[in-house]
């Protein structure tokens, strides 16, 4: 066993690279329940040789990511053993009738697991109840305090083998970034192409052109959860804190980019549908408001690449949208409704200018964008 164990070893450093996030979580269990397994034949006790098996079960039960969630599902799932134990010795004891025990336990076992005590373990309250019942019944006593003990000491081998190989999942988190970013920019591009078509897209055709953000948005955050999870208990994190930091402000910044990207979306599909009655974006706007769109997914597709910077982007679409902004000025419009739709849509970008330009050391830049996002388009 013991060449399986330095080949695991081997694995594990490999898939620690956080490449491979869910191969480097089974070798992990993989590791605890072959030392488990072990542990349970080595000790001195009947019942462990009799039920060794219940050993790799908690390393299986306690597999996760972080030290804190693998430490928490063990208790978890630990407490829900022995409630679902206790109340099968408490109802044999009870009621002798066989007739009777299994719906009982069945029934106040997923009573019980209704408390939020057992957390996400909870259905293995009515699971132990009917074991204790079904396979330790010539001696329930030694069966509970078996799967119980051996699932608690599998469930400690895999909270000990995550401290010693911690969990930083950046390259999962890394990669949801990436694909939001080209989700965003993509949609920017689409917008830009409905503007400048001989014929401006019907509402169908707008929707077709929509991109699914909301759950590329949700994986980023997700992914950043876990992130934020790993960190606890995890000295690799202090070695990754720069990475860390430079992902969160990142995804802070992609939230609030997809964010004004959803509200501009909206707006240009309300305003742009061909057929509608309401008034339309000037022609003479199209353009600007295209060349804008476009240099605006040029600055949102490096987000979430390592060293890819984007203030020269940010610095071409903060021209784009003043220049933008002048010829709303210098334009004459037909009437009010169109100035305002004009206005509005200048707002949008410099909006969406603003997310772009948070995190970024032009603090003077910054702050003269946040004067002209204020001040009204005459």
């Amino acid at each position: 066993m013991g060449w399986m164990a330095r080949h695991l070893r081997s694995a594990l450093r490999l898939a620690g690279t956080g490449r491979w996030p869910r191969l480097e979580m089974a070798l992990k269990a993989a590791l605890a329940a072959l030392i488990a397994w072990q542990l349970a034949h080595w000790l001195p006790l009947a019942v462990a040789e009799q039920y060794p098996y219940y050993a790799p079960l908690g390393a299986v039960v306690a597999a996760y990511p972080s030290v804190r969630a693998s430490a928490s599902e063990s208790v978890h799932s630990v407490a829900a053993i022995i409630a679902g134990a206790a109340l099968a010795l408490l109802a044999e004891w009870i009621l002798p009738n066989e007739g009777v025990l299994v719906p009982l336990v069945v029934g106040v076992g997923v009573l019980i697991a209704g408390l939020p005590i057992f957390g996400s373990a909870r259905s293995w309250v009515p699971i132990a109840a009917l074991f204790v019942l079904v396979i330790g019944a010539q001696d329930p006593l030694s069966y509970a305090a078996a799967y119980a003990g051996l699932t608690l000491l599998g469930a400690a081998v895999a909270v000990v083998i995550n401290l010693l190989f911690p969990t930083v999942p950046l390259v999962q988190s890394s990669w949801a970034m990436t694909s939001l970013a080209s989700i965003l920019a993509d949609q920017l591009d689409d917008l830009a192409a409905g503007l400048r078509s001989d014929d401006p897209p019907s509402a169908e055709q707008w929707r077709e052109r929509l991109r699914a953000i909301d759950p590329v948005l949700q994986s980023v955050r997700t992914s950043g959860a876990d992130v934020h999870q790993s960190l606890r208990v995890n000295a690799r994190a202090r070695r990754e804190r720069g990475n860390i930091e430079r992902q969160r402000s990142e995804a802070i910044v992609l939230d609030s980019v997809a964010t004004r990207t959803a509200d501009l979306t909206d707006m240009l599909i309300d305003v742009h549908v061909a057929g509608q009655t309401h008034a339309d974006i000037e022609d003479r706007l199209k353009e600007p408001i295209a060349r804008a769109l476009c240099t605006a997914a040029d600055a949102v597709r490096p987000l979430g690449e390592e060293s890819a910077p984007r203030a020269p982007e940010v610095g071409m679409l903060r021209q784009e949208v003043r220049n933008l902004s002048q010829a709303v000025a210098a334009l004459e419009m037909p009437d009010a409704l169109s100035r305002e739709m004009a206005g509005a849509v200048v707002t949008a970008l410099r909006r969406l200018l603003g997310a772009l330009a948070s995190g970024l050391e032009d603090e003077d830049e910054r702050a003269r964008e946040e004067e002209e996002a204020v001040r009204p388009a005459s």
